[in-house]
């Protein structure tokens, strides 16, 4: 009996001991929660602060990229308006310099047909004149042989008559011959030198 009631005390001194230490590490473990939920307090407090500027800073950032995306876009589109109408423009230009080319194109082909046929007009023409002047010439060159002839005949003849003249004189033929009262004379005189010549 006695070492039950012993064994009692000890079970409730135990206890005791049990329920103290539980209630120290139960108020350690509070105390440690505590100052535990304090820091993350404070870590999420300032993860917080830090994600808020974060996200301030994003937002800053997405407002000027979305400021600069909206002037691009409005410059790109007006860029691609003028470029449009830079297009339309050099289409229109295009289609109008193809239709006056085209013009001065069919224009050149009539001018060229009527150049071939008038070239060929003038080709026969210069083929009939050539035939005239060769003709013309070949006259030329007979009359001009002719006249050659002639001149060169003329000159033998002048030539001729001035040497029968001339023998006439010198013999007395003819209207040259000398008179009876002096033929005798002359002719004495003439064999004369004659015969002393010989």
């Amino acid at each position: 009996m006695q070492s039950r009631n012993e064994m009692i005390a000890h079970l409730k001194d135990q206890l005791q001991e049990t329920r103290a230490k539980t209630t120290m590490e139960r108020k350690y473990i509070e105390k440690e929660c505590q100052v535990q939920k304090v820091m993350k307090n404070k870590q999420c407090q300032m993860t917080e602060a830090e994600l808020q500027a974060e996200l301030e800073n994003l937002q800053i950032q997405l407002e000027e990229e979305n400021k600069v995306n909206k002037e691009t876009e409005m410059w790109v589109k007006k860029h691609h308006d003028q470029l449009q109408e830079k297009v339309e423009y050099w289409m229109d230009k295009y289609e109008r310099e193809v239709d006056q080319k085209s013009e001065e194109l069919s224009g050149l082909k009539g001018s060229k047909a009527n150049i071939l046929l008038k070239l060929q007009e003038l080709t026969l023409k210069y083929q009939e004149y050539e035939e005239v002047v060769m003709e013309d010439r070949a006259q030329k060159e007979k009359a001009k042989k002719a006249a050659e002839k002639a001149e060169l005949e003329i000159r033998c003849a002048t030539k001729i008559q001035a040497w029968w003249k001339g023998v006439m004189v010198r013999r007395g033929l003819g209207p040259y011959a000398k008179k009876k009262g002096k033929k005798g004379k002359g002719k004495k005189g003439k064999k004369g030198k004659k015969g002393k010549g010989k």
